[in-house]
């Protein structure tokens, strides 16, 4: 008896060949996506996060800064809260506890961060 083939060599190279394709149109779209960000992205429009803090075990208090606004976000599991728009003068600098001024609202944000809300 002759033993048939289970796979022949036109069907292997059949799935080579769009094998090859399917990964040359993802290397394609990879490339076509990481010149898109790199065009898209201005150094004014960016978002970036400047500071959180941890307020339970899935609950976060988060600082993030858009272009020249800033906002405080409460952030669960389910959902994402704005709780407060900085903007201006109100933007929250990097400042040590000593230069913020007892008024203020980033000294005050602090002190509740820390436990000690005197308000």
């Amino acid at each position: 008896m002759r033993q048939t083939e289970l796979i022949s060599s036109g069907d292997f190279l059949g799935w080579s060949l769009g094998l090859l394709v399917v990964l040359l149109i993802f290397m394609v779209c990879v490339w076509a996506m990481k010149l898109l960000q790199r065009h898209s992205v201005h150094d004014n429009d960016r978002l970036r996060i400047v500071s959180g803090l941890s307020l339970g075990m899935r609950e976060r208090l988060v600082l993030v800064q858009a272009g020249k606004k800033q906002l405080i976000l409460g952030v669960t599991p389910s959902r994402i809260d704005m709780l407060c728009l900085l903007e201006g003068e109100d933007c929250l600098q990097k400042l040590t506890n000593e230069s913020l001024p007892e008024n203020s609202f980033a000294y005050k944000l602090k002190q509740v961060m820390k436990g000690k809300d005197h308000a």
